[in-house]
């Protein structure tokens, strides 16, 4: 009985200890984040964007660790990129890809903007790549792909096809138990969604569906009940503060 009782007294402590540590290391995350919003050097936009993004709550809700290597996905001007570097911390890494077309799209103003932001190495553990999803050189070697407010275009322009594409290709990239995380904006049935630059929550889970993923959880973290879905995400006033949608999927073991 004697060995019992402790025995089971070491079980607990060692979940005090265990779950110390992940609160710890959560508030160290969260730190490092603010400490980056509050950076010198950011894009001029980014202010704007913070508020509408809740990049230490959302970072939490997909999982994102101290040291993980992660990808971010069409990055653009580096939004992204610049809070998930602070979020793995000095010892991760983080892949900022675009593709091809951000050379020439609005005369290369993204790859200008993400440029200006990596220059004189500010963000030491970010590695900037042009490539497109099919020819990336990941194999089972990322933590977790990071996709946001981009897998509409995919599939606006491509169709299911394109979009399918991508996602394998993502898929391939990650580790087996990798998390596939993905935020768009919420579009509905019935609106013209290619216009509005928008997505069914449907349409983004039937994706990760057929290219393999299991999904995880979804999050009305960034939800607008103001946004009645009609509008185009450009437009005044709703920009940066449209209905979007979280999805986390997980590459299976």
């Amino acid at each position: 009985m004697k060995r019992y009782f402790l025995a089971l007294l070491f079980a607990s402590l060692s979940m005090i200890t265990v779950n110390s540590l992940a609160v710890d290391m959560d508030e160290t995350m969260a730190a490092r984040i603010t400490k980056q919003l509050n950076a010198t050097g950011r894009n001029q936009y980014d202010n704007i964007k913070d508020a509408g993004r809740k990049p230490i709550e959302v970072a939490r809700f997909f999982g994102v660790e101290n040291g993980m290597t992660v990808l971010d996905m069409a990055t653009g001007g580096g939004y992204n990129a610049e809070i998930l570097s602070a979020a793995v911390g000095p010892k991760g890494i983080v892949y900022a890809q675009n593709s091809h077309l951000v050379l020439r799209l609005l005369n290369g103003a993204h790859h200008k903007a993400i440029l200006a932001r990596l220059d004189e190495d500010r963000l030491a553990n970010v590695r900037y790549i042009v490539v497109n999803a099919k020819d990336m050189p990941f194999q089972h070697s990322i933590d977790l792909v990071f996709w946001a407010f981009n897998l509409h275009d995919v599939y606006n322009s491509g169709g299911e096809k394109a979009a399918l594409n991508d996602l394998r290709a993502m898929r391939l990239a990650l580790k087996p138990g990798g998390v596939m995380a993905i935020s768009d904006h919420i579009g509905v049935a019935g609106n013209d969604n290619e216009a509005l630059h928008r997505i069914e929550t449907a349409t983004i889970v039937d994706l990760l569906n057929k290219a393999g993923f299991v999904i995880e959880a979804k999050s009305n973290l960034l939800a607008n009940p103001d946004d009645d879905h009609s509008q185009s995400i450009y437009t005044d006033g709703l920009r940066y503060h449209t209905d979007r949608i979280l999805v986390r999927a997980r590459r299976p073991m």
